[in-house]
């Protein structure tokens, strides 16, 4: 498949390109093609990938980002991948062949925002945690009214899955960590009957839907 078939593939939003594109975890097109000449015999049990990856070169650009610190691949990938799709993005590239780099260079810029966004609001939320030890605990009725609040913009959401997602996803799953969180994220997707990696970029469409909602009813 050629760069410029693989854009018009992730425009179209075809989830097989755009889960290998972004998610395939197989050895790579040139990987096999090597081994077929090298050892046939271990090249017949391998899957082909059905376009080029980018993953290794993502790994790379959040591992120079995050070092040896934990971070989400697939989550922090489906929320770029849905940046890419606000304002169709990728129709920018002029010269199809450049897509790897294009890819490298835009994530670099919008993992580095991200990362900067969320040392910033850490700092912030320390600052009051430290700034407020000596006040009481939140009300319970004010811990209600936010709870209210939230089964409100669920019940208006007009993508009764995304709601479904959030509900069971971001509110239930997201109390678990580590294995244990991923387990739970792989059982709610086969109740979805969807792949793993499809269920992250709904979780982030899901979340901005939630958004605007609020925006609509507060």
């Amino acid at each position: 498949m050629t760069f410029a078939e693989i854009i018009q593939k992730l425009r179209e939003r075809d989830e097989r390109v755009t889960r290998c594109f972004f998610f395939w975890e197989g050895p790579t097109m040139e990987r096999i093609l090597e081994l077929r000449r090298t050892d046939p015999a271990r090249a017949v049990g391998l899957r082909a990938p059905v376009c080029n990856t980018c993953r290794p070169a993502l790994l790379k650009v959040l591992h120079t980002l995050y070092g040896t610190a934990h971070f989400d691949y697939n989550e922090k990938v489906s929320d770029f991948w849905f940046y890419l799709l606000k304002d169709d993005k990728l129709a920018s590239i002029k010269q199809p062949d450049a897509l790897m780099g294009w890819i490298v260079s835009t994530a670099y810029y919008f993992f580095l925002h991200e990362k900067v966004m969320a040392d910033k609001s850490a700092r912030d939320t320390d600052s009051v945690s430290l700034s407020n030890m000596g006040d009481d605990v939140e009300d319970d009725r004010d811990r209600a009214g936010v709870r209210d609040f939230v089964q409100q913009v669920l019940d208006a959401m007009p993508n009764r899955t995304y709601a479904q997602i959030l509900d069971e996803v971001t509110l239930e799953v997201g109390q678990y960590k580590g294995k244990e969180k991923a387990e739970k994220m792989r059982t709610f997707a086969e109740k979805l009957a969807i792949p793993i990696d499809n269920l992250y970029v709904k979780v982030s469409l899901a979340k901005k839907q939630f958004k605007e909602t609020a925006l609509k009813l507060s």
